[in-house]
């Protein structure tokens, strides 16, 4: 006699990352800002030994700097920027704790033409009413209620590594997508 023991399924969990490509374009774009800072600073016509510019073109110089080494930062450690589980969405370096799914009114996806860019593909949460999203950054309440209500809380799709419509599936095994084009 065979017996079968049916282990219980291990819950999944989808974790999306930014795309690299975008981080990389933020990178030289700044980097290519601040050679051109120090470029003018260093030769250009209006520099004055005896002024206060030079206190002021440091400072900024070393802002640009470290804004380059942010997103460098950014880069380098490849943060999960969406994580879909079980328990909700979660944004981590937005959200305090995941958005449960019973605190999701609705999910939906709309796909912008774009004309400089190219198309856009939005992710946007609705909170439940009389919820909102669990942010970490500290916001007065009326402004958070006024965003959230209005606008839900948008995901970049186009932002993110993976294909967008491994992202849209993830969430769909919990909660249906609609998808709305604009």
């Amino acid at each position: 006699m065979v017996m079968c023991i049916e282990l219980p399924m291990k819950p999944s969990t989808d974790a999306f990352s930014q795309s690299k490509r975008i981080l990389a374009q933020i990178i030289v774009l700044l980097a290519v800002l601040l050679a051109l800072f120090v470029f003018a600073a260093l030769f250009g016509p209006g520099f004055e030994p005896g002024s206060s510019d030079l206190y002021w073109g440091i400072g900024i110089g070393v802002s640009l700097f470290a804004i380059v080494c942010t997103f460098g930062w950014l880069y380098w450690r490849n943060p999960k920027v969406l994580v879909v589980s079980e328990d909700g969405i979660d944004i981590p370096m937005t959200f305090k704790r995941p958005l449960r799914w019973d605190e999701i009114h609705r999910v939906r996806r709309v796909q912008v033409r774009g004309s400089f860019f190219s198309r856009r593909d939005w992710l946007i949460i609705d909170p439940s009413p009389g919820v909102l999203a669990p942010l970490r950054l500290p916001v007065w309440r009326r402004l958070e209620l006024a965003l959230q209500s209005r606008q839900g809380v948008r995901i970049p799709l186009h932002g993110l590594e993976e294909d967008p419509e491994r992202v849209v599936q993830s969430i769909e095994r919990y909660r249906p997508v609609i998808l709305e084009n604009s």
